[in-house]
């Protein structure tokens, strides 16, 4: 289980969550999605714990699997389908 009681995220003078409460039970799939610079990297920075909340609770169970692809990646030669099914 993944929960965040009363959380509130401000970067500069814009609050990103305020006093935000969700549960996410284990086994459910969650969708996000958002504007630009609506927070959602910053919700997933706290989730894998590389951002911290100015106010609230964060609770993630100890033995968590959370899979994620980066914003960014580097180019590469390499087709993403070839390394899906493993062409060379």
């Amino acid at each position: 289980m993944i929960q965040f009681t009363e959380v509130s995220l401000q970067r500069g003078t814009q609050f990103l969550l305020e006093e935000a409460t969700l549960t996410i039970f284990e086994g459910q799939k969650v969708g996000l999605i958002g504007a630009n610079g609506a927070g959602k990297s910053s919700l997933f920075a706290m989730i894998k714990g590389e951002l911290h909340a100015d106010t609230g609770e964060v609770i993630l169970p100890g033995q968590r699997r959370i899979a994620f692809m980066a914003q960014e990646v580097e180019e590469t030669q390499r087709s993403a389908l070839g390394v899906l099914f493993g062409w060379r």
